[in-house]
């Protein structure tokens, strides 16, 4: 009979420390720093021919109409222009 409370309150002496264990690296966790710095916002900007998102930095880029637009390769700039050219002539 006092085998048995003896493994009881061994059981409930793991048991609380499972827990305390769980609640204290639960808090640290909370309050902790983050470990490096934030990472930097890429700046995205939309292709105006095909729709896509590019890095500004990486973009190809035109000027038309007082306006830079950017692009994701040489084909949707000429594709751009193309375009332009055509609306331009009344086609």
């Amino acid at each position: 009979m006092a085998l048995g409370w003896f493994i009881r309150f061994l059981v409930v002496l793991v048991l609380v420390r499972f827990v305390w264990k769980f609640l204290t690296g639960l808090a640290q966790g909370a309050t902790a720093r983050p470990r490096g710095a934030p990472e930097k916002a890429v700046s995205l900007v939309r292709d105006p021919a095909c729709g896509t998102y590019i890095d500004r930095k990486r973009a190809v880029t035109l000027g038309h109409g007082g306006e830079t637009h950017y692009f994701c390769s040489e084909d949707c700039r000429a594709d751009f222009k193309q375009g332009h050219r055509a609306a331009s002539k009344g086609v």
